[in-house]
This record gives structure tokens, sequence and C-alpha cells, in this order.
């Protein structure tokens, strides 16, 4: 793949993976790919070399998800990014020990931590799973209680707010490239405040990300909970409450801000499953009844009258309308 063009790329996630690239390219295309991402050159601490990454970009931001095997990162003074931006790293998997800005620190999984691109950098990674978010400095540091504070200080990624952050982040993958500068514009600004909110906020800060934000990343991390549940886990008030730490009543009044229910999502999402499998010739085969039953839904009437006011059609027809454009 061409990694020089990766800071002209919009989600839709451009990838590197090793595998795909002969042995005798795989290091030079990494080595640049770590020089565009975070200024940084590295080298390979085991003698089998992999990785495998998601990227891209959007206003502001430059987002990349990690695997890869043990490396060495360096930043030599020569290689100071003048735009200085600020890097929070994501550790999923592994051990990470940083020398940077007079400090030392250890990463390990399940903790974050932030990082100039500004200053020199010695960074050893064990094989590890990592998020990679990059912010300017003049977009993120405003909005941030105490930079001096927070910078090379490792923090726990079990608060609410960084759960939020990283839900949030793991949906970006289903924006298309081709979405509009406005759409990237907002989801950028969103991302730049649950970094700041997880990071430590000012208090100005703190209320425009709840206003503009924060109550919109939740919505979305909780309908993609939804839609991961919908056939065989639980998707009441109740269980996406727990799993999310906050309260049912809260997980209602979102809904309600879009004037709708929980309860009308969950239907309306388990009747499109239904739909598209009615219409797939590969399950002609399956009886309507079993795909409702499938789909999450307890009575047939129930469904069949639910079906008949969203699609206009009854089942049945739905499925023999897709026969006919078929044959």
């Amino acid at each position: 793949m061409n990694v020089m063009n990766i800071h002209h790329r919009d989600f839709g996630h451009p990838m590197f993976t090793t595998d795909l690239l002969e042995v005798a390219e795989r290091w030079p295309a990494f080595l640049d790919l770590g020089k565009r991402l975070a200024n940084v050159e590295c080298e390979p601490l085991d003698d089998t070399f992999f990785a495998d990454a998601k990227f891209g970009t959007l206003p502001a931001l430059k987002l990349a998800c990690f695997h890869s095997s043990a490396l060495r990162s360096t930043r030599s003074p020569g290689m100071a990014d003048e735009s200085d931006n600020l890097n929070l790293h994501i550790c999923k998997e592994g051990v990470t020990r940083i020398a940077h800005l007079g400090r030392e620190a250890t990463v390990r999984a399940g903790e974050c931590i932030l990082l100039t691109s500004a200053d020199t950098l010695l960074l050893d990674r064990s094989e590890a799973r990592f998020t990679f978010v990059s912010i300017p400095r003049p977009v993120l540091a405003p909005m941030i209680a105490d930079l001096d504070a927070v910078l090379m200080t490792p923090m726990s990624g079990s608060s609410d707010a960084f759960q939020l952050l990283q839900a949030h982040l793991a949906t970006l993958k289903d924006i298309p490239g081709a979405s509009g500068p406005e759409l990237r514009a907002l989801m950028a600004a969103h991302v730049h405040d649950l970094v700041a909110v997880a990071i430590g906020a000012t208090r100005d800060a703190s209320e425009l990300a709840a206003g503009r934000g924060l109550r919109a990343a939740r919505l979305k991390a909780i309908k993609a909970d939804i839609e991961s549940n919908l056939v065989s886990g639980d998707v009441g008030s109740d269980a996406l409450a727990s799993r999310h730490r906050v309260s049912p009543r809260y997980i209602r009044k979102l809904f309600e801000g879009e004037g709708t229910s929980l309860s009308q999502f969950v239907l309306g999402r388990r009747l499109a499953l239904v739909h598209r499998a009615l219409l797939d010739p590969r399950l002609v085969h399956r009886t309507i009844g079993a795909i409702a039953f499938d789909a999450g839904f307890g009575d047939l009437s129930t469904f069949n009258h639910a079906f008949r006011r969203h699609f206009g059609m009854t089942p049945s027809e739905a499925r023999q309308s897709a026969a006919g454009v078929a044959a």
C-alpha cells in the first residue's frame, strides 16, 4: 500500500499490514508510517517483525489502531513536529516504557498517557495493541485544566469518560470516507471533547462538551451496543445502563431527545433485521416465524402487526416482492 498519502485520507480507515508486503518491503514501509504518524524512528526489538494498523484523519485529528511486535520508537531534536500535536496513547495490551519531557513512565494494559510531538522521545513497547489519537496543541491545550500535570502521567482507562471515548473511537470505522465536511468536523469535535473530559477538562470545556458532544457520543455508543446485542444479548434499559454505567432514566432521556424511545429504536432495528433476511434469497428456505424469533421477537402476532405498520406490507408480501424482483 502507499503509506505516503496517509495525511490526506479521511475515515474509511486505510490499512497497513505486513502480511500484504514482501519481507524486504515491510520494515521500510513501517518506518515511513511511523515518521508520518508520530514523527518517530522505529526499530524492531524482536527477531520477527509484524504490524497491523488502521488509520485515518479528520479535521484536526489523526487516529491509528495498532497491533505490532515489540518496537523501540525514538524522536531526536531534529524530528520535532512544528505543529506540536498532543498525542494520546491508549494501551489495550502489552507494556510501554517511555522517557519524555525529562521524565520516565510505564504504561500497562488499560492505561493511557499523553505525550507531545515536539519533544524528544524514547519509547520501548512490548508486543502490544494500542490506539493513537493525535490532536493539535492549539485545539486541545485550551480545553485542559492543567496540561503540565497531565503530560507524561499514566492514567487509568477505566473511568466512564475514557470508556466513552474508546466506544466512540470504535464507531468511527463505520463512517464512510465520502462523508461531508460538516459531518467530519462534528465527529472530530466530539473526539476533542471526549479526550479533554477524559484527561481533565476545564469547567468551560466540560460544559461545552456536555452540550455539543458527550450526549451524542454516549447515544452513539449505546446504539452500537444495541446493534451488537440485538439478536442474542440483553438490550433492555437496565442492562444497557449497567454496561455504560449510567442510569436507565438517562438512557431513556437520550432517546427522548431524538423524538423516539429505547423500545421504538430496538423495534425498528429488529424489523430492519427481519426485512433484510426476507429479501435474502439465501434464506428463502427459512420460515418467516423462525426469522422473526431469531431477531428477538417473542410473539408472531405482535411481530406481524408491527411489520405491516412499519413497511406497509405483510412479511409474506415482502418476501414475495423480493422473489418477483429476483425472477
